[in-house]
């Protein structure tokens, strides 16, 4: 697996999406966030469907990305760091810190991380009403609160330090939660598309066609000879006609 990315790398990329002149582009922050959710999600959602969602819209790339070269460099940092969150996920022993920056929208830190994962729940939004509903699963809660989609008022007053700090540890460790709720779903998933798909897509390669019929060992043989199969061409030791 890559390496993920390093301090210099992820500036690089948070400096580089921050210069999309769209203005519906999204952050690292939200990225980070929109990772997180599709990741965890029981669902697949491939770069054809994020893609635009963090550029902005179906936008031209010379209107993105400087150059070719800028491009490939972006997309390549973007592809790493979504390996580096899925393999946080995968290793249970610790949970993913994600990319937040200070003070945050609206002067409330995680905020636009929050969005991001529930834009990411609306790309692939199979099972997240029973989520955020399941009286188990109460961190979860916290995300949506921070997006300003439960109360657009909140808060009411200024975040104190700690009370910050309890938000970011709730959110975060609700995600990884997320990630662990819909494991099963994951894997159900997976079987079912694995059972769907033809032998090509499931990369077994191309599905065997014998190339004529098989010869009956009592029947003539179809080198001509006159012989039956099994005494001509079809003996042991002996190489099969070649036509």
């Amino acid at each position: 697996m890559e390496s993920a990315l390093t301090d210099p790398e992820l500036e690089r990329l948070a400096r580089r999406l921050a210069q999309n002149p769209n203005p519906n582009a999204l952050s690292l922050e939200a990225v980070d966030g929109l990772f997180c959710a599709l990741i965890a999600s029981p669902t697949l959602a491939g770069p054809s469907h994020y893609m635009p969602v963090i550029l902005g819209g179906e936008t031209e790339k010379s209107a993105v990305f400087a150059d070719s070269e800028d491009a490939t460099d972006t997309i390549s940092l973007l592809m790493r760091y979504w390996n580096s969150i899925a393999e946080d996920f995968r290793n249970g022993d610790h949970i993913h810190m994600p990319y937040t920056e200070e003070p945050g929208t609206d002067n409330i830190p995680g905020r636009d991380w929050a969005r991001g994962f529930m834009r990411g729940t609306r790309l692939a939004p199979r099972g997240w009403d029973r989520l955020f509903t399941d009286e188990k699963e109460g961190m979860s809660i916290a995300i949506p609160l921070v997006a300003g989609e439960v109360d657009p008022q909140w808060p009411k007053e200024p975040l104190t330090a700690e009370k910050t700090n309890e938000l970011l540890q709730w959110m975060f460790a609700g995600a990884a939660r997320a990630y662990r709720y819909f494991e099963a779903d994951r894997h159900r998933l997976a079987n079912q598309a694995g059972a769907a798909m033809s032998p090509e897509e499931a990369g077994y390669g191309e599905p065997f066609v014998r190339p004529q019929r098989k010869v009956g060992r009592n029947e003539p043989c179809p080198c001509g000879s006159g012989a039956k199969f099994k005494k001509c061409c079809g003996a042991p030791g002996t190489e099969p006609p070649i036509n």
